[in-house]
């Protein structure tokens, strides 16, 4: 991931940048448990909450695969369609954990 990028992008320096991401990663593993229980309890209402966190924080980052993979999954919650959020949860993880990985996260 090349951070520095990114931080230009939204106008930040790249520490200030890595700080944020370090919140976004900590904040998202977070919504993302409260995502995966809301999925298991086939609970529309809190997909779409946690799925419209992730989206939102994803986004003030320039995060946009996370983005959209929330904004996705928001919007089937709100259609009552949670079958395919499992494996959206799953690909939400992933990204998240290679955020981490690239912060230096083991």
């Amino acid at each position: 991931m090349k951070f520095s990028e990114m931080a230009e992008t939204i106008g930040l320096d790249e520490q200030d940048f890595r700080e944020m991401a370090e919140l976004f990663v900590s904040v998202g593993a977070a919504d993302l448990d409260k995502l995966r229980e809301a999925y298991a309890a086939r609970n529309s209402q809190g997909v779409v909450m946690s799925a419209h966190s992730l989206k939102g924080a994803s986004a003030n980052l320039g995060f946009s695969d996370i983005c959209e993979i929330a904004r996705r999954v928001e919007a089937d919650a709100r259609a009552q369609k949670l079958d395919g959020a499992g494996e959206a949860i799953g690909e939400l993880e992933r990204k998240l954990a290679a955020i981490a990985a690239a912060l230096g996260h083991p």
